[in-house]
């Protein structure tokens, strides 16, 4: 068994690589996994969410794109967004943790498997009250609720009209519809 890399080392071979190499990492259970670069489908898909997100919840939570979260010091997670309370250094002295995430939505279009069961795993276990999935081939949102014991109990899937109420942000309600640009 390989050792679980910590997020310090995750850092340092970032520091390390060739500036060239823009390659995205996240840090799943130590395991460092290299992200493709976003395809204009998945780019297109997480374009509309975010905006969605930010004109429903306006400047009551901070929503962020892409960029880290620390559970702890095997597992840095990039989720597509995450929404978030606000904070007045806005994140820029350190990244947020699972007391500060609200929401957590990754867009699927090729790892519906990873976020559906390895990524639901780690955000269950760091007791991330609520996350989503949209997928984006079948058109379906999943949302996952209620992490006890490394899982959700909670798990539904809406399609279309279906109208869902984010649990954690009062005012946040979504159709499916409205997450999915015009394809």
């Amino acid at each position: 068994m390989r050792p679980r890399v910590t997020v310090e080392e995750l850092y340092r071979l970032y520091e390390e690589r060739d500036p060239a190499d823009a390659q995205r990492m996240e840090l799943i259970e130590g395991e460092i996994v290299f992200m493709m670069p976003p395809g204009p489908l998945h780019s297109g898909f997480t374009d509309e969410v975010e905006d969605v997100i930010r004109r429903k919840v306006g400047s009551a939570c901070r929503v962020r794109c892409q960029h880290p979260i620390r559970i702890n010091s095997h597992n840095e997670p990039q989720p597509d967004i995450a929404v978030v309370k606000p904070r007045k250094d806005a994140y820029a002295l350190s990244h947020p943790s699972p007391d500060d995430v609200l929401l957590i939505i990754e867009v699927s279009d090729s790892s519906l498997e990873f976020d559906l069961n390895i990524k639901r795993r780690v955000y269950a276990k760091a007791e991330i009250a609520e996350y989503w999935v949209l997928d984006v081939n079948s058109r379906e949102l999943h949302v996952f609720l209620n992490p006890w014991e490394g899982d959700y109990t909670q798990h539904a899937t809406y399609q279309g009209e279906d109208e869902w109420a984010c649990t954690m942000i009062g005012g946040l309600m979504v159709r499916v519809r409205e997450l999915l640009p015009a394809v």
